[in-house]
């Protein structure tokens, strides 16, 4: 056999395998901006609408597994591990925010992997919903923040095994306990800033009555 025969047979084979790659990573960077978007909308309360983003971003993924079976080298890219990843953050975030509870991998069919990555991710969210709470001066809310920042981490630290298996995970862990001491720091200040407030208020009032 001629060796541009071979080459000819090598090259439809990839070219086919990108033409699979040109058409899923569009749609995993769309179902990416739409689950930016849904969070979005959680940190502004607008809770329809972050769960619409969702939907549509699960949708897209949906769509964008349709693809991959016409390529097996795609397919062992994991090409839509990152959509899967912010999927997993979005949605958690916008139950714990909105319920105060856990969005489960299976209801968007969700790898364990990218799912794991993503709860690591929420942290930093809810850290940013903490915050925002105590610019309010809604102590009690940051505070519930961090209690859920902590029970993300505290389950995610059960996860211990190596990096090959489960990538990126232990560093995403070291991120967040950093989050959470950080936010554990700027609520303790809050609320010692507050106790203050009050103190001179009764203070004031005890001096006024004197006078």
């Amino acid at each position: 056999m001629e060796l541009s025969d071979i080459l000819s047979g090598l090259r439809d084979e990839i070219d086919a395998d990108d033409q699979v790659r040109e058409k899923v990573l569009p749609l995993s960077r769309d179902a990416v901006r739409k689950c930016s978007e849904s969070i979005k909308m959680t940190h502004k309360k607008n809770f329809a609408k972050a769960k619409t983003l969702l939907e549509e971003a699960h949708g897209i993924i949906t769509s964008a597994n349709g693809e991959m079976p016409a390529s097996t080298f795609v397919s062992k890219l994991k090409t839509l591990d990152i959509a899967y990843q912010e999927l997993a953050e979005a949605s958690n975030v916008l139950s714990l925010i909105e319920h105060g509870e856990y969005t489960p991998p299976d209801r968007y069919q969700i790898p364990s992997r990218p799912y794991l990555n993503g709860l690591a991710d929420v942290i930093g969210e809810l850290r940013r919903s903490s915050l925002d709470s105590l610019r309010h001066d809604d102590v009690s809310k940051a505070e519930q923040l961090l209690d859920l920042m902590e029970d993300v981490l505290e389950g995610l630290q059960s996860f211990d095994y190596p990096n090959a298996l489960v990538p990126d995970l232990r560093r995403k862990c070291d991120v967040g306990r950093a989050l959470v001491e950080r936010t554990r720091g700027d609520l303790t200040r809050a609320v010692g800033q507050s106790r203050l407030v009050r103190e001179l208020a009764d203070f004031e009032k005890r001096i006024s009555k004197n006078e």
